[in-house]
Formats: C-alpha cells, sequence, structure tokens
C-alpha cells in the first residue's frame, strides 16, 4: 500500500489562522488599552470639572487688583497693590498691538470655540520636524484661563484638561473681542507689569495709543516667557523676540514690507530702570497695617496684596484726623515734662468696634504703640479690675472700709503715691478716688491673685499674669493701650464684653464675602452691680479725685495711671458712647553703649542705637499729662460718635437690631446747657415739639431762657427700635459720610392709612401749640425782688423730666419754688438699676 497524499494547501491555511489569533489578542489588547484609556480621560475630566468655576462667574473673574480699605464713614483709608495693573477699553488699544498679540499667539483666535484642534496638530507636526521656529499650542483662551483664573503652571493631565474645559465655558460665556480684552489687560508683561497699558508707560514712558508698530511687536513678544524676556534685564532676548513678532505679522500680511523693514530698524529705547512698586500710601496708617496683618493672617497674602479686596473696617475717618491731632499737640505740649510719645485708642463699648487709633506720634513710623509688643506697664489704671475681681467675690462693696496703712509682703513693702498713709478706715470708693496703693493690696490678700488674673482675662487683657506677684495690683505687668480700653469697655457695657473688632466687612474682586465680623459679645464677664459700682467709683475719679482734668463731656468715668519710675503715664475712661485708653512716656532712641561709655559701632560704622524709656519729671502723672489730652479728646470724639448713628454699610439684619437694641438701652450723653454772658440759660429746643431738645430730635435749635427755668426734655423723638429701620437695612447711603441721625424714621403707611395719619399728624400739631403756649408762660420773667421766705414759697430739687421732687438717680435736676406746704410727690421714673440699690 501507498503512503497518503497530504492535502495540497493545508499548511497556508494554519499559518492564516494562526496569524488570525494572534491578530486578534494584539486586537483585544488595543481594544482594552482603548477602553482603559477612555475611562482614564474620563476619569481625569470628571477631576478636572470638580470645583471649576460657573459660567456665570468667569467673565468677572481677575488676574488681581488692588484691594481698597474704607472707613465707616466711606473714605478710603487706602490702596494695597504688588502690581502695576491699569485696565483699558479694547477701542483704546492701538490695531498694531491687536495684530502683533493675535499674530504671534494663535492666529485662529476668531475661528476656534477655545481649543484650536488644528493649531495642536500643526504645532505636534511643526515641532517634531524640528522647524526653525518651535510653535505652541495654547490659545489666547487658554492662557487668559491658566494665568488669571487658575493661576496655576503645572504640568499635569488635570490641569490641561481643566484649562481646556474652563477655556470652552469662558468662549461660550464671552465674546472674542471681551475675552482679547481681558486678555491684553490682565496677561503679565515681565516683574510686576500686567496689561499692555502700564507696559507701555513703564517700559517706553508712553502712552499706549502713542506706540510703534517694533514697539508693539515687543510688548506682543514678551509674553511667551516674560521672566527671559523682561527688557529691564533682558534686553537682547527682547530684541530676538521683537524680530520674531514683526516677522509672523508680516508672514500673515499684517503689515506690509515697507513697514516691517521700518519697524526693524527701528532702535527702541527703553527706560534705563525698572519700576518700584509703591504699596502703601494710607490715611490712618497704624490702623490700616493692624488691619492688613489681621487679613493676611487669615486669608494668606496673595488674596490681600492681589485679590482687589474691598475691606470695610470700624474706624471713623473724622474720629481718627481728632485723635491724631489732639494726640500730637498734647504730647508737643507736654515737652517740657519730659514726654515725647504717646498712643490713643478708642473703642465703640457696646460693640468693640475700633473707632480711632492714633498709635504714635510719628505717622510714619512703623510701630503701633497701642497693640505694640507686650505694652507697658499700666499702672493704677488696672486697679478697677482688681476691684471689680473683689466686687464680684461679694466680699467687699463701694462703701467697705479698709484701714490705709503700711503693708508688707515677704519682703516687699508697699506704700502710697508720694509715700505716707492716712492710718484710718477709708471706702473704696474714696480709695479708688485718690488711688490709694495699700488699700487695694490689702484687699488683693483677702480674695487671691488668680481671682484677679482670671477677671483680668475675661475682661479682655491677653497677656500672661502673674499668681504670685502682688505688684500686679498696682500694674507692674505689661499690657497695651488697646487691652486697657478693650477691659474698661465692660464697665458701661453693663458687665458684658465685646471683642475689639477692626474689620467688618471684607469682599473679594467677584463680591463674595470672604469675612463678616458681627459684634462677639461674651455675657456677664463681671456682674452688673460690679461694672456700676466702678463706674460710680470711676465718677468720682474725675470729679473729686485724681482724673479732674478729664471731666470734660457729661458723664465721664475714668482712672489715671502712673508708674512708680515716672515712665509712663495713663488715663482710661469712658462714657455711655465711647472708651478711650491714653498712654504717654519719655521714649528715646540712643546709641548702644560699651563698658567704656563710647558707642558701639555697626558693620557700617555707624552707631547701633536702641530704644529706651527714660524717666520724666515728677509732675508728669496721670492726671497731668493723659487725663487732659484724653479730655479734649473726648470732647470732639462724643459728638463725632452721636452724629454718626448706623453706619451705612450693608450690614446683617440681626446686626442693626443688636446695635438698635444697645442705643436704645443706652442712652447718649446728654449735652450740657450753656450759660451766656448774662447769666441766662441756652438750652438746645426742638423745632417739632418746643421742648429741650434730645440726641434723637432732627431739627433743633437754640433758645435763651432765664436762668432757673424748668424745660421739660422732648418725648417725641426716642431711640430707634429694629422694626423702625427694618425695611431700610438693606440700602447703604447715597453719600460718602455717615447717617447724621441714629435711624431712618418708618414709612408712610398708603391708602386707607392715609387719612388715618393726618388725622394723627393734626392731633400733634395741636398739642404742639399746646406744648409751646405752656413754655411760653412757664417761662416768663418771675418776681426775684422778694426772698421764697417772703413771697411763702419755699424751693425743691425737681426732676427736669417728671416735675417732681428728684431722685438720686434723676439724671436732670433744677431748683423749683413752690408755696410753702404744698406736697412734692418723688419721682418715681428713674430708679436704681438691678445691682445699685447699695449706692
Amino acid at each position: 500500500m501507498g503512503r497518503p497524499r497530504r492535502r495540497k494547501g493545508g499548511g497556508f491555511r494554519l499559518f492564516l489562522s494562526r496569524v488570525g489569533a494572534f491578530l486578534g489578542i494584539i486586537l483585544a489588547i488595543v481594544l482594552t488599552v482603548l477602553i482603559s484609556g477612555l475611562l482614564y480621560a474620563g476619569d481625569k475630566v470628571r477631576l478636572a470639572a470638580q470645583g471649576m468655576p460657573s459660567s456665570a462667574t468667569l467673565s468677572q473673574e481677575m488676574a488681581g487688583g488692588v484691594t481698597q480699605i474704607y472707613s465707616t464713614d466711606r473714605v478710603l483709608l487706602g490702596e494695597v497693590y504688588t502690581r502695576f495693573h491699569e485696565r483699558v477699553d479694547l477701542k483704546d488699544i492701538p490695531q498694531c498691538l491687536l495684530d502683533a498679540t493675535i499674530a504671534i499667539e494663535d492666529k485662529r483666535f476668531y475661528e476656534h470655540p477655545g481649543i484650536d484642534l488644528k493649531g495642536i496638530a500643526r504645532s505636534i507636526y511643526k515641532n517634531a520636524a524640528g522647524g526653525r521656529r518651535s510653535e505652541g499650542a495654547s490659545t489666547l483662551t487658554q492662557q487668559l484661563v491658566r494665568n488669571v483664573i487658575l493661576r496655576n503652571r503645572e504640568k499635569t493631565v488635570e490641569r490641561k484638561l481643566r484649562e481646556a474645559l474652563l477655556a470652552y465655558q469662558v468662549e461660550r460665556s464671552m465674546t472674542k473681542d471681551q475675552i482679547l480684552e481681558r486678555y491684553l489687560n490682565d496677561i503679565n508683561y515681565g516683574g510686576q507689569i500686567f496689561g499692555v497699558k502700564m507696559s507701555a508707560k513703564l517700559f517706553f514712558g508712553k502712552e499706549l495709543k502713542d506706540i510703534t508698530i517694533s514697539e508693539a511687536a515687543m510688548i506682543a513678544g514678551l509674553v511667551q516667557s516674560p521672566p527671559k524676556t523682561y527688557p529691564f534685564r533682558h534686553p537682547e532676548a527682547a530684541m530676538e523676540r521683537r524680530n520674531t513678532v514683526l516677522i509672523t505679522m508680516l508672514e500673515q500680511n499684517k503689515i506690509t514690507r515697507a513697514q516691517y523693514d521700518t519697524a526693524r530698524a527701528e532702535k527702541i529705547n527703553i527706560l534705563p530702570e525698572p519700576p518700584k512698586i509703591i504699596s502703601y500710601n494710607f490715611k490712618a496708617p497704624h490702623f490700616v497695617r493692624y488691619v492688613l496683618k489681621q487679613l493676611v493672617a487669615r486669608h494668606g497674602g496673595d488674596q490681600v496684596y492681589n485679590g482687589g479686596l474691598k475691606v470695610y473696617t470700624t474706624l471713623n475717618w473724622e474720629m481718627q484726623q481728632r485723635a491724631d491731632e489732639i494726640l500730637r499737640a498734647g504730647i508737643r505740649a507736654e515737652r517740657g515734662r519730659g514726654v515725647t510719645e504717646g498712643a490713643l485708642i478708642c473703642l465703640e463699648p457696646h460693640t468693640g468696634w475700633i473707632r480711632a487709633m492714633a498709635a504714635g506720634v510719628d505717622e510714619k513710623s512703623e510701630v503701633n504703640f497701642t497693640v505694640f509688643g507686650k505694652g507697658r506697664q499700666p499702672g493704677s489704671t488696672f486697679k478697677p479690675i482688681v476691684y471689680a475681681a473683689a466686687f464680684d467675690s461679694g466680699k467687699y462693696n463701694l462703701y467697705s472700709e479698709v484701714r490705709d496703712s503700711a503693708v508688707k509682703i515677704g519682703s516687699k513693702s508697699f506704700r502710697n503715691y508720694g509715700g505716707g498713709y492716712s492710718n484710718s478706715e477709708m471706702t473704696l470708693e474714696n480709695a479708688i478716688a485718690v488711688s490709694k496703693n495699700t488699700i487695694p493690696i490689702k484687699v488683693a490678700q483677702v480674695i487671691g491673685l488668680k481671682r484677679i488674673v482670671d477677671t483680668a482675662h475675661r475682661m479682655g487683657i491677653k497677656q500672661k499674669l502673674p499668681t504670685n506677684d502682688y505688684t500686679l495690683v498696682l500694674g507692674s505687668i505689661e499690657v497695651t493701650p488697646l487691652e486697657m480700653a478693650s477691659a474698661f469697655s465692660t464697665f458701661p457695657n453693663g458687665g458684658d464684653h465685646a471683642e475689639p473688632i477692626a474689620v467688618r466687612l471684607a469682599v473679594d474682586a467677584q463680591g463674595n464675602v470672604i469675612e463678616r465680623n458681627e459684634p462677639r459679645i461674651t455675657k456677664s464677664v463681671i456682674k452688673e452691680s460690679t461694672a456700676a459700682s466702678i463706674g460710680k467709683a470711676l465718677e468720682a475719679v474725675v470729679n473729686r479725685g485724681t482724673g479732674k482734668a478729664a471731666n470734660t463731656v457729661p458723664g465721664v468715668r475714668g482712672k489715671t495711671g502712673t508708674t512708680s519710675d515716672n515712665k509712663d503715664t495713663w488715663f482710661v475712661g469712658y462714657t455711655q458712647e465711647l472708651v478711650a485708653a491714653l498712654w504717654a512716656c519719655n521714649r528715646q532712641i540712643k546709641p548702644v553703649l560699651d563698658k567704656a561709655g563710647k558707642p558701639i559701632l555697626d558693620k557700617n560704622g555707624k552707631p547701633k542705637m536702641m530704644e529706651r524709656y527714660l524717666e520724666m519729671d515728677s509732675d508728669a502723672t496721670g492726671g497731668h499729662v493723659s487725663a487732659p489730652i484724653w479730655g479734649r479728646f473726648m470732647s470732639a470724639a462724643v459728638p463725632i460718635q452721636q452724629r454718626a448713628g448706623l453706619e451705612p454699610i450693608l450690614l446683617p439684619e440681626d446686626l442693626q437690631k443688636q446695635r438698635l437694641a444697645a442705643a436704645a438701652k443706652v442712652p447718649p450723653t446728654p449735652q450740657p446747657d450753656k450759660i451766656n454772658d448774662a447769666g441766662e440759660l441756652v438750652v438746645m429746643i426742638c423745632e417739632e415739639t418746643s421742648k429741650r431738645a434730645s440726641a434723637y430730635c432732627h431739627e433743633t435749635v437754640e433758645k435763651v431762657f432765664p436762668k432757673g427755668t424748668v424745660i421739660n426734655s422732648c418725648k417725641l423723638h426716642k431711640a430707634p427700635t429694629p422694626e423702625d429701620v427694618a425695611t431700610t437695612t438693606a440700602s447703604p447711603a447715597p453719600e460718602a459720610r455717615e447717617e447724621p441721625t441714629p435711624a431712618p424714621r418708618r414709612r408712610r403707611r398708603r391708602d386707607a392709612a392715609a387719612e388715618e395719619e393726618k388725622r394723627q399728624e393734626e392731633e400733634k400739631r395741636q398739642q404742639r401749640e399746646e406744648q409751646r403756649a405752656r413754655v411760653e408762660e412757664d417761662t416768663k420773667p418771675r418776681d426775684e425782688e422778694k426772698k421764697p421766705e417772703e413771697r411763702g414759697e419755699t424751693e425743691v430739687e425737681v426732676c427736669t423730666e417728671t416735675g417732681k421732687q428728684a431722685t438720686a438717680y434723676c439724671p436732670e435736676r433744677v431748683m423749683k419754688k413752690f408755696p410753702v406746704g404744698t406736697r412734692v410727690d418723688s419721682c418715681r421714673i428713674h430708679k436704681a438699676r438691678t445691682g445699685e440699690e447699695d449706692r
């Protein structure tokens, strides 16, 4: 039998089947890789899309800008910037600069939707072929997104995808011309120069409209790599880049051959020196720097200095000006006593708002003495905090008696200022008024230093205080004027403490609120009765004690302070509207001396200088130096605060209500009547009611009355309620000033209520006529020739508001004559507040 014959062609089919299997495996691998790649890309797109700005906000994004800081009365206190950046409309940009920019950066700008796929392909081809000039693939829109919105040059897939997605969104939300205008205004052209307008001005010293084609080509060429082509440092690289732009413009028919030749031959004159950034030009410079320091700590330097913020502070510019003037004049007047430096800080006690910060005599100095370092020794101004702790303990009250005698604790002996002791019992009210040292030491021994330290910290003292050193009681520790003002604000606030606030509102360039500070009130850090008792004692200080020179406005309460070495003098005090601390000293900058008494020189051969605090004259005390300056300031500041009323900035409704409630609870300090040269009484009268005007009367006029005339107060105009401004809290003031009245009136009712309103107005008019008639009758001159006893009359002190016999709590009292035997009831409206019954 023969061998079986092999079928022809079988080997070829086997080969094909194996090749097919191999290709199938390859195809499966490719599909797997492709699907994985698509999934990976989709995941990257998803990640890139997370947290992207919406298209509605893209047109508002800024590359950076000027941060502006405002006072409550809408005065621009300062601008902060670290970039040269000035905007210009597209219509004012020369055509040659538009052509140069589009030619070199994105010649298909008006054709693509934000991403140029043809440009990407062309760039890959030319760069792979090693052409004369490498090309980038980013469009103008992508560059705008990268530099203005993302501010991120990381070479990551997520960043590139996000850039592309954002560029597409920008093209949908903005027109091409809008994109081009933003690009030419916000792109960096080297150093800290942003935008074409500042480029022309700072590189060539020209207005933008006056630049040549050659200069336009240089500006357009700087965008690709600003650090490498910055004309002030790399003029050759800048010129080479200019030539590249000119060639590109010629190739794209943006300029003619003649224009190209002229531009290429032109010598460009770059200014000799790069610009120096002027970042700070402030009103109230110490306060503005204080605000900036807080903002940088909370939001970072880049956002503060480059974010184009609008910052609305608590400072009142009118009050600040008076603080600066009065402090400097006061310190200059005291140079004969060795006084050279001082500081003044003023707060609104019910909110903690910093209203004025005169932080030193020299506004150019970087040192802010209101918050500098650990501060200085406060001397006797610390004693009210000690007594507050004592009254809160329940072991003492204002009328507790303690013997004024020698005190020795360990090896330390304590004596009164000037030496000597009365060796008699003295009430704590008197001890505070005449600033005894021995008595608070004895009180501290009973209640313990820890209670005093805890009370001080609750009232706003931030420094670490010792619990084993009794010199603390006499103010041997170091505190800042801001801390002392903050602590004293607890007294007019009824025992509540408001944390000092400098910034009310901060808004970024897109209108987003990045910070809003409402009053931070800590309730009952001391008892309300304690605050009232300390207030009464501090009233005695200015009426008959060491602080008489500060008694310049009604309702003043405060405490003097002088350190034992006469290096620091203080006065800290308040009215119902404001609390202020004033500190003065003899600060000198002296050379550092070696043991031989010769100046030590630095490496430049100049003497090393050191700050020194030297002793002032013996009569440079808190009562002689600080109290008079404080009093002059408060005489100016209280009326400003009363006129200011509600602030014009938009505030949350609950904050408005809180401030209104505080205003209603604590009425403004009344302005005193005057006596003219003829001995007549000059009184501010409400024109609407013809009665004594209150702080809330809208129209007032001065009128003259015989001395002794009883004039009742206006009851029509009262402190506003939260409902009174419910319809107006969303409307900012139209003028650059604070509102002149505490609150606007209610809106008029409409329709059916109109008639009722007219009827009420007529009733009020009739009442006013009757009131005027009564006032005229009351103010007729009386027979003064006979003595009251001869006319069968007796004089009684009466409350001006109720006309009844005055009590100790009536705020205004006058002497009034009554027939002998007339029964005069006591006033029942004005009573002691809770906790004040022991007065």
